[in-house]
């Protein structure tokens, strides 16, 4: 094997290390509160009652994350084609460009 495939090789299996290490701390979260419940991957609450406060206040920045969460979790899953992928990836960037406030200059 060649000293390139070696280092191409090693970058991958670090890769899937990291990636496994960050699934097993989504996982842990869960494991240790065994009633914690994770929407899309981010949004989490403990109890029915909990939830039910948290979208009966929901705001529009709210409800946006929860679009852009959504988005994120299908393409994660593979439910969406490369056009569609494009799509909803360029409306994303639009709605958090548009969302962050402007830097003020500096003097």
């Amino acid at each position: 094997m060649s000293k390139e495939t070696e280092n191409i090789v090693a970058e991958e299996v670090k890769k899937e290390e990291t990636s496994s290490q960050e699934s097993n701390q989504d996982n842990s979260d869960t494991a240790e509160d065994p009633n914690k419940v994770v929407l899309l991957g981010t949004i989490s609450y403990n109890n029915e009652k909990e939830y039910e406060e948290w979208l009966s206040k929901m705001d529009v920045n709210q409800a946006v994350f929860v679009l852009i969460a959504s988005a994120n979790f299908a393409q994660a899953k593979g439910a969406y084609s490369l056009s569609e992928s494009e799509l909803i990836s360029s409306a994303i960037r639009s709605i958090k460009k548009s969302s962050t406030p402007p830097q003020e200059k500096e003097k």
